[in-house]
């Protein structure tokens, strides 16, 4: 009950502030209600809810908000797409350099030849073997495309104060463990009018 009170009332301060500098960075939801979760990292950090586990486990999916960036190199083929700003920087997604999210899907309708097959940075993807073509039909419509994160909180890391995708590292807050439980991690470039997917990254158990 407590938790719902608490995501509710975080909701309503999200549409308060709809205009406001603050609700154009990237948008966090949590088990689908829209919130601002540094609010949730704040509360949670905090001595007098050292136990708590309350958000443990929840589902967290998180969306860019602004117009990316779209560089493209004709003599190496590579597209860069990348956020203004550090996408999901609440978030701590990666566990070390080597941990990589792999490439799940491909919609060849975009990219007839792309390569590249893992990710360790969410700001900025280069896309290799894009051919100019597919980039100048890209471009026509970058202000509809974002880049979405999804995940489940694993914990509170005591450095950062990030909340964790991932299960290893040094925690302010830990939640319980559950042998079960799987933490699968999924990012993806889409088209947020047409939900059409454009590539999408994936690791699983993490």
């Amino acid at each position: 009950m407590n938790k719902l009170i608490c995501i509710l009332l975080l909701f309503f301060n999200t549409s308060l502030f709809s205009y406001s500098q603050l609700y154009e960075s990237d948008l966090y939801y949590l088990n689908k209600n829209e919130v601002l979760l540094y609010k949730i990292l704040n509360w949670w950090s905090t001595v007098a809810h050292e136990n708590s586990n309350e958000f443990c486990f929840s589902d967290i999916k998180v969306r860019s908000n602004k117009t990316v960036d779209l560089k493209y190199d004709k003599k190496t083929k590579i597209l860069k797409i990348s956020t203004k700003e550090k996408f999901a920087d609440l978030i701590s997604v990666f566990e070390n350099k080597n941990t990589y999210l792999q490439s799940e899907y491909i919609n060849k309708k975009y990219f007839k030849s792309l390569t590249n097959k893992k990710i360790n940075n969410i700001s900025t993807i280069c896309l290799k073997n894009v051919s100019f073509n597919e980039y100048k039909r890209l471009n026509k419509i970058k202000n509809d495309i974002a880049f979405e994160l999804e995940g489940k909180i694993v914990g509170l890391l005591s450095y950062s104060g990030k909340a964790s995708f991932h299960s290893r590292g040094d925690f302010l807050r830990t939640c319980p463990k559950k042998i079960d439980q799987k933490f699968d991690i999924g990012f993806k470039i889409l088209n947020i009018k047409t939900k059409e997917i454009f590539i999408k990254y994936f690791s699983k158990n993490n």
